[in-house]
């Protein structure tokens, strides 16, 4: 499995490139590198370049989001870390291995970042020359990325509001990295540079041939890579968290890393041992727009991992320990993070004792309410780990549970489920916990079901709206039941309903009472219907659709009117909307719209001055039309008599559907009347 660690995008190559860029632009910023002789101009003066990838900004600034994976990708890395006696430092040796298509990626993205600041950038061709300020750059960027490393003293947590595990960092000019093979020596297309260069320069295409013959001296190998790349890192982390080595948390972000080893050596310390070993995962890492805030921080010992990141822990011959961690988390899980949690201690192990309840459990005989039937989740992870705690992390407890009815089944993360066939069952859920010695909470038992449903016999909303509840006779506590109708949005101000049952375990038959709740602010379109069910302390929520729609009424055009002066009109009116939708207006003549602007005034509505070509005269038929938000339209017409210049009103009257008023009918009628007798008297 090779390594892909891209927070912003799953594009490969053009994340590598805006990593590796934003490496060499910064430092071009603030200040300009000599290479040989030639001086690489200021990335000021290339604006191009700087706004292909967002703008510029100061070295720390485009560095600081980025972490070593991201700026070489690798098949395989090993990390050494040596925390130092004074627990305020650690030395960092690592070395990573770079094959095959990886190793020609790399060297064609170092070739393409020099484009523009080099003669020979962007050819096609990488030299000795070229590489090493490269390296340089990479360097210096690397002081101000992220280590993933996080380490806290005191007790044990998993943070929280205002913690942040991202407290390690790198020591200023302190970092170095060499290459081995990154310009092959044997190179079957070795060449002198062309161009200006230093003497002894060399260089290579940044792929190879179909061959991959980098080395001419030995024979190609399916399983050797000759155009392989290593990189070799050493550095030294600056430590601030731990003032008290007695008691602190290791955290590694392991989030899209597969194919490494992490060894940290701590300093020799009396009774040193790892108390809490555990993966977290879930935290979202992808860009902070896309975060829905769903994550929250988990309790110690709460997480269930993918079992894919293992660890080991060695005694050296010294007594100090070594603390190794292999991640291999699966990219599927992107954008979903992995945390792993490591807490020491120099504390005695302490004595086993039994899991117990915690107060945010279900208290013994109470009665929980659900909604709906079929497979049905009575409690999440995140939930249950709250019930209980123990000696030990509560995701190595095993929790067990039984029921009268169906059995109690446990998903993969550890969700429990129940089936729930209809209104009148009433599931009876044992539950208790188990450590790994066998030892056992006492047991809770719980009354879980659906008591209530809610139905409705009108698809077209009505004001108010009738609602059926059905519920259950034989549910023992009062229930309140509260109801909404939305449309999205935050729901307040519910109407409430109170319902009790006989409480008879005799009795299986159920009650019918209708509800009517208020109409007032649905807009036409769905409308859903919010339920909260509460009993014995308990509630559940739920936001349904029963098919329920409002029919929209179009807006309401009211004193349709113009005014006329010279060859200029104007038209007004009032409106008003039903729905209290917004309302767009537009006007037309001969059935085309005309280009102006309709001012609304919220409850009228008037025109601009439009100028009349000397092209339109007579009888004009205009519309108005106005459009609510769902679609919903009116229109009315209104006739102008624009025979001549002075144009008098001949008819204000406002009709429908494209029809003439009566009177205008009459004037028309006659017109054409007086114009057959002339031509008759003509004749």
């Amino acid at each position: 499995m090779l390594l892909y660690l891209y927070p912003f995008t799953n594009d490969v190559k053009s994340m590598r490139r805006v990593e590796m860029f934003t490496i060499f632009a910064v430092l071009m910023m603030v200040g300009s590198y000599t290479i040989n002789l030639l001086e690489i101009e200021k990335l000021e003066n290339k604006k191009e370049r700087k706004n292909q990838f967002g703008g510029g900004g100061s070295l720390e600034e485009q560095c600081s989001s980025i972490t070593f994976e991201e700026m070489f990708i690798y098949d395989k890395a090993i990390f050494d870390i040596r925390i130092n006696e004074d627990w305020e430092t650690a030395e960092v040796e690592a070395v990573a291995w770079i094959n095959w298509t990886n190793a020609d990626d790399i060297r064609e993205d170092f070739d393409e970042y020099l484009d523009g600041y080099l003669p020979s950038g962007g050819d096609g061709w990488i030299s000795t020359d070229e590489i090493a300020p490269v390296l340089l750059i990479a360097a210096d960027c690397l002081e101000y990325t992220i280590t993933r490393m996080g380490f806290r003293d005191g007790s044990p947590h998993r943070g929280g509001v205002g913690v942040d595990w991202k407290n390690t960092s790198w020591q200023n000019d302190g970092m170095e990295i060499g290459h081995f093979n990154g310009i092959p020596e044997r190179h079957i297309d070795r060449r002198d540079c062309q161009g200006f260069s230093q003497d002894g320069c060399y260089e290579i295409p940044v792929r190879p041939n179909e061959n991959r013959d980098c080395d001419v001296e030995i024979e190609n190998s399916p399983s050797i890579d000759e155009c392989r790349i290593m990189i070799w890192l050493n550095a030294t982390m600056e430590i601030p968290g731990v003032t008290n080595s007695n008691d602190f948390t290791l955290t590694f972000n392991s989030s899209n890393i597969s194919n490494a080893q992490l060894d940290f050596t701590f300093p020799q310390t009396e009774n040193l041992r790892l108390d809490l070993w555990e993966e977290c995962e879930g935290r979202f890492v992808g860009p902070d727009n896309e975060n829905n805030g769903s994550y929250s921080t988990p309790i110690r010992g709460s997480c269930i991992g993918d079992g894919l990141t293992k660890f080991t822990l060695s005694e050296n011959n010294d007594s100090s320990l070594t603390y190794s961690i292999f991640p291999n988390m699966n990219r599927a899980h992107w954008p979903g993070g992995e945390d792993i949690f490591a807490d020491f201690t120099t504390s005695p192990i302490p004595v086993d004792i039994p899991p117990q309840w915690t107060q945010n459990a279900y208290p013994d005989n109470s009665w929980i309410p659900m909604y709906g039937f079929g497979e049905t989740k009575f409690a999440e992870w995140g939930d249950i780990s709250t019930w209980f705690v123990d000696d030990s992390a509560v995701s190595e407890l095993e929790i067990l549970c039984f029921s009268n009815l169906s059995p109690i089944s446990q998903s993969i993360d550890k969700s429990l489920w129940i089936n729930i066939q209809n209104i009148e069952d009433i599931i009876e859920i044992t539950c208790m916990a188990e450590d790994s010695t066998g030892q056992q909470t006492e047991n809770r038992t719980w009354f879980v079901g659906s008591p209530v449903t809610i139905s409705t016999t009108k698809n077209v909303l009505e004001g108010p709206h009738p609602l059926t509840l059905e519920y259950t006779n034989i549910w023992e506590k009062q229930i309140k039941v509260s109801v909404k109708l939305t449309q999205g949005g935050s729901v307040n101000s519910a109407q409430e309903f109170f319902i009790q049952g006989e409480g008879s375990l005799n009795d299986s038959f159920t009650s019918f009472k209708t509800v009517e709740i208020s109409e007032i602010g649905m807009i036409p379109g769905q409308v859903n219907v919010w339920i909260q069910i509460s009993s014995d302390n308990y509630s559940i929520e739920k936001i349904l659709n029963l098919g329920i729609e409002k029919l929209g009424s179009p807006p309401i055009i009211e004193n349709f009117d113009f005014e006329l002066e010279d060859r200029r009109l104007k038209f007004s009116g009032f409106y008003s909307e039903p729905d209290g939708q917004n309302v767009n207006f537009k006007l037309l003549s001969s059935d085309e719209e005309l280009d102006i602007i309709i001012n609304d005034y919220g409850n009228s509505w008037a025109t601009e001055w439009i100028e009349i070509g000397e092209e339109i005269s007579g009888l004009t038929t205009f519309t108005i039309s106005s459009c609510d938000k769902g679609g919903m339209c009116t229109t009315k017409d209104i006739v102008v008599n624009l025979t001549n210049v002075n144009v008098e009103n001949i008819d204000e009257e406002i009709i429908e559907d494209n029809r003439i008023p009566a009177s205008g009918i009459i004037t028309i009628f006659s017109s054409l009347l007086l114009a057959i007798i002339l031509r008759k008297g003509d004749a």
